[in-house]
């Protein structure tokens, strides 16, 4: 292959590539911080629970 091709799928493939983290750095995790206030609130809901039925 001549260079010009060579450039021409490299450029393709970069522009793949930044496509690709642009879409990784907006997806946003699904529990992210709010597991710290759900793991106590959870803990609170059980105990109450396990109060209830002894």
């Amino acid at each position: 292959m001549d260079d010009e091709r060579w450039k021409a799928i490299e450029a393709r493939l970069d522009a793949i590539d930044k496509r690709l983290k642009d879409v990784e750095s907006e997806r946003r995790p699904l529990i992210g911080g709010n597991i710290w206030v759900l793991v106590p609130v959870v803990a609170i809901i059980m105990w109450g629970l396990q109060n209830i039925l002894l």
